[in-house]
């Protein structure tokens, strides 16, 4: 369901913009004949059964395939470990660059793919991992050959990973939560400070520094946590990153699994 919403908060497509997308669901075959331009940034969720071809394109005159339907708007990866391997390694690139590259036999074409991926999963293969009112039977090899179905080359190229705890019966009955576009408001608020450089404190500067030494934290992870860490203070109006906007960022880069009391 938040997945789902995500396209909502996003700004609508440019027009250079919708007629790029506009030809790329036209070439696919996927465009209602009469619906004009697609101005609204798209949604993507295949099964977890799509192959490699439907991912990222390919095929007899190579066509584009969900990654690049998704280009400019939001790639939901449901169940993401049980998608198969090389599926999902296929997609590093295009994920990195923002575009991809099909070759065949017949010829090559090159397809663009700046996405937001967005991916689901369980704890473990019977999903009660994290769940205080169930009781994981899973061993410990299944354990880490689920976990090795993912790459960390793979779950390096998330901004945030959180673990989400079951929801409670309070919750579920609370008073509906903000709609899509007072959150979309705030978001193109805060895209539209985000235009400007940031500023950035010097203790939060020093933060980051001991963060890639003391935590398993890549070139690219380290850069992903300053541009979250700079959304993070534009979207709460802060003149400035701070050091509590970097361990906010740093928490979702390095999240712990929820606590089973």
């Amino acid at each position: 369901m938040l997945a789902r919403r995500l396209p909502g908060f996003l700004p609508r497509l440019t027009h250079p913009q919708a007629l790029e997308v506009t030809r790329i669901h036209s070439v696919a075959g996927v465009l209602e004949p009469g619906a004009g331009l697609v101005c609204c940034p798209p949604f993507r969720a295949p099964h977890h059964s799509a192959s490699m071809v439907a991912l990222i394109g390919g095929g007899v005159g190579p066509r584009p395939g969900e990654a690049s339907l998704a280009h400019r708007g939001v790639l939901l990866l449901h169940e993401l470990p049980e998608f198969v391997r090389p599926a999902l390694e296929a997609l590093r690139q295009p994920l990195e660059d923002g575009c991809l590259t099909v070759v065949r036999a017949t010829g090559r074409a090159t397809f663009p793919a700046c996405v937001l991926p967005v991916g689901t999963m369980n704890l473990c293969p019977c999903g009660a991992r994290g769940d205080r009112l169930g009781e994981c039977a899973c061993t410990a090899c299944a354990l880490v050959f689920y976990r090795n179905k993912l790459s960390r080359a793979l779950i390096d190229r998330f901004d945030l990973v959180v673990a989400m705890p079951r929801v409670s019966a309070r919750e579920l009955s609370a008073t509906r939560g903000e709609r899509t576009a007072a959150v979309a408001e705030r978001v193109c608020a805060a895209q539209a400070r985000l235009e400007a450089p940031s500023a950035w404190a010097s203790a939060a500067r020093a933060t980051l520094d001991r963060a890639v030494d003391r935590l398993p934290l890549s070139g690219r992870g380290r850069s992903r946590v300053e541009r979250v860490a700079t959304t993070i203070a534009a979207t709460a109006q802060a003149e400035d990153v701070r050091v509590e906007h970097v361990a906010e960022a740093l928490s979702y880069r390095i999240p712990r699994e929820p606590e089973v009391p």
